[in-house]
């Protein structure tokens, strides 16, 4: 029996949250300019979280605009194609844990055990501030024509294929 849609998108997405410990960020500066970085993260099954210095730029432009995007995607080293390396993209919103709340601490505790126990060295300087990261629409490229929209809030998966094409130009001449 072939995998639903939905199976292949959660497959997909689940293997890349084992295999991947950094998300690639796209934060905008105050003059408007877009800054990429990356940082080591923990996901929740809901939201993401990363633990940044207020000495990196990244920092400092979200918390001027908590609007993101970011990037989870397939080493290029095991991939069979450059091109069709698996991708998982989301425009997220981003608020800071407040320090010494239950969330912050069990959240550190995590991100230590997925990445390193530097996170509890790191998690006690005042100058690192943990974000969570809240996933608005996201795209899952699983590899050539194998493309979908992720709507985390609804739950809900759209693939692109050509009835979803014919969609978006039919909205556009509207």
């Amino acid at each position: 029996m072939a995998e639903s849609k939905n199976d292949v998108v959660q497959k997909t997405i689940d293997d890349l949250h084992v295999t991947m410990q950094t998300i690639i960020l796209s934060t905008i500066t105050e003059t408007g300019e877009v800054d990429t970085s990356y940082s080591p993260y923990f996901f929740d099954g809901n939201d993401y979280y990363i633990l940044i210095s207020d000495l990196a730029p990244h920092s400092k432009n979200i918390k001027a605009n908590s609007n993101i995007s970011f990037l989870i995607i397939d080493d290029e080293s095991n991939t069979k194609n450059i091109y069709a390396r698996r991708r998982l993209s989301f425009h997220a919103s981003a608020t800071i844990v407040e320090r010494g709340s239950e969330q912050f601490d069990s959240v550190v505790d995590l991100l230590a055990k997925k990445v390193s126990k530097m996170v509890y060295m790191l998690a006690e300087m005042n100058d690192f501030n943990l974000f969570k990261l809240t996933p608005k629409e996201g795209r899952l490229v699983v590899g050539f024509g194998k493309t979908y929209i992720i709507d985390p809030q609804n739950k809900t998966v759209i693939p692109v294929d050509e009835d979803y094409v014919a969609k978006q130009k039919q909205q556009s001449t509207n």
